[in-house]
């Protein structure tokens, strides 16, 4: 499988079965630092994520 993105700078990029192999094999730790370091993925901030609602209401966590 091989998928081509434009990114916000105008770029793109293609990313072949090789580039998702990869990734499945990194670490949370390797995932989240290539997101700081990529501009165009920025991991979102404690307060953003609590402005998210579940789309299905049977996903909801149970307290």
């Amino acid at each position: 499988m091989t998928k081509t993105y434009q990114k916000t700078d105008g770029t793109t990029v293609t990313i072949t079965e090789e580039h998702y192999k990869k990734a499945r094999e990194m670490t949370e730790e390797e995932v989240h630092q290539g997101a700081l370091d990529d501009p165009d993925a920025q991991p979102l901030t404690e307060e953003e994520l609590k402005q998210f609602k579940p789309v299905n209401p049977n996903l909801r966590k149970k307290k």
